[in-house]
């Protein structure tokens, strides 16, 4: 037996999205990028949409913090940042919280970190 289950992943290039639309046409959850970096400035800039968005139509969310962390140092400091920026949706997101750590992430962290 198998289980489809349609989702998006969002992030500050998906500017205009229509949740409840989205949610009718068979959409069941958003994955939302949250930031970047350790830097509370990093919040991703439209995260509080999409994420307020998602919420208001009653999708299951979760949440992800892409990594550009070079030490176990510096991924502790991105995760005390993605927790706060997470804390005032305490008890609304439904699905994990995830690390997005991809082989662009040093290649991003030596230019932009």
């Amino acid at each position: 037996m198998s289980i489809n289950v349609k989702g998006v992943d969002l992030s500050t290039f998906n500017t205009q999205v229509d949740f409840i639309k989205a949610k009718k046409s068979g959409i069941r959850f958003a994955i939302l990028r949250a930031g970047f970096g350790s830097l509370a400035t990093q919040v991703d800039k439209r995260f509080r949409t999409h994420i307020n968005g998602a919420l208001e139509a009653k999708m299951d969310v979760g949440a992800y913090w892409f990594s550009y962390a070079r030490s176990a140092e510096e991924a502790r400091a991105e995760a005390r940042t993605f927790l706060s920026v997470m804390k005032e949706y305490a008890g609304k997101v439904t699905y994990p919280l995830y690390c997005d750590y991809e082989y662009a992430s040093i290649e991003y962290a030596e230019r932009f970190g």
